[in-house]
C-alpha cells in the first residue's frame, strides 16, 4: 500500500496547480481521486470472488455491466419512453458485447476465461456508453433546432427511419470523433493502456501491439454498431421530440 501513498503525490500536485490558478475544483479532484481508489479497491475484490465462479461468474458480471451502463445513460437522456429507452439501449450493449465475444472467441485471439472476458467486455460497453450519449445528445439536438426539415421529408412520403436518415448520419459521425482520432493517433502520439499494462507485465512489445491493434479495432466496431443501432431502436421516440 505504500506505493498508492507515493503516487497520492500526483492528485496533490494537481490540487496545489488547481489552488494557485484559482479553478476552485480541488475538492472535486480529491472527491474522484479517492471515489476512484475505492471503486478500484473494491472492484479488485469483486473479481476475485467473480473469477472463483468462472465464465457463470463472468457472464453476471457482464449483465450487471449492461445493465448500470442502460441505467445511468436512460438517467442522462431527455426522451420521454423511459422503458423502451432503457430496453433499446440493454439490446444494443447486448448486441454490441455479443458480436464483440464472438469474433474474438472464434479467432482465438483471447481464451475463453473471466481474466480476459471481463475486462474486454468492459472497454466495449464503456467505449460504447460514450458513443450511444454523445450520438443521443447529437440527434436529439439535432432533430429539435432543425424540425421543419425532418417534418419536410415526412410531408415527401419518406418514413421515420428515411427521415431520420441524415440526423443519423451526422449524429453517429460527430460521437466517433473521439474514438477515430485515439485511433489514428495510437502508437504514434499515445501509447494505449492495454499495451502499457502487457509492457509492464514483462510481455513480448510485437504481442503487446497485435492485442492492443485488435482491442482498437473491436473499440471503433463497437462504436459503430452501438451508435447506430440506438437510432435505429429509438428512431420512433426520436422523431417525436
Amino acid at each position: 500500500m505504500i506505493e498508492l501513498v507515493y503516487a497520492f503525490i500526483f492528485v496533490i500536485i494537481a490540487v496545489i496547480i488547481a489552488h494557485r490558478e484559482e479553478l476552485d475544483i480541488e475538492k472535486k479532484i480529491i472527491y474522484v481521486s479517492i471515489l476512484a481508489l475505492i471503486q478500484l479497491i473494491v472492484l479488485g475484490f469483486v473479481l476475485l470472488y467473480v473469477f472463483s465462479y468462472g465464465m457463470i461468474g463472468a457472464f453476471l458480471m457482464i449483465s450487471v455491466m449492461i445493465t448500470l451502463a442502460s441505467f445511468l445513460i436512460m438517467k442522462e437522456i431527455n426522451l420521454k419512453n423511459r422503458k423502451k429507452l432503457f430496453i433499446s439501449l440493454f439490446i444494443t450493449f447486448l448486441t454490441t458485447a455479443t458480436v464483440s465475444l464472438v469474433i474474438l472467441i472464434i479467432s482465438k485471439i483471447i481464451k475463453f476465461e473471466p481474466s480476459y472476458v471481463i475486462p474486454l467486455m468492459g472497454m466495449v460497453i464503456g467505449n460504447a456508453m460514450n458513443t450511444i450519449h454523445l450520438t443521443l445528445d447529437k440527434i436529439i439536438d439535432s432533430v429539435k433546432s432543425e424540425r421543419d426539415i425532418l417534418w419536410g421529408y415526412l410531408a415527401l412520403g419518406a418514413t421515420e427511419i428515411e427521415a431520420l436518415k441524415p440526423f443519423i448520419k451526422n449524429a453517429v459521425k460527430s460521437a466517433l470523433i473521439p474514438q477515430m482520432n485515439r485511433t489514428k493517433s495510437v502508437g504514434v502520439i499515445f501509447i494505449p493502456g492495454a499495451m502499457v499494462g502487457m509492457l509492464l507485465s514483462g510481455a513480448n512489445p510485437l504481442y503487446a501491439a497485435k492485442i492492443q491493434i485488435v482491442i482498437m479495432w473491436m473499440i471503433l466496431s463497437s462504436a459503430v454498431i452501438s451508435g447506430v443501432l440506438i437510432c435505429y431502436l429509438m428512431h420512433k421516440e426520436i422523431v417525436k421530440v
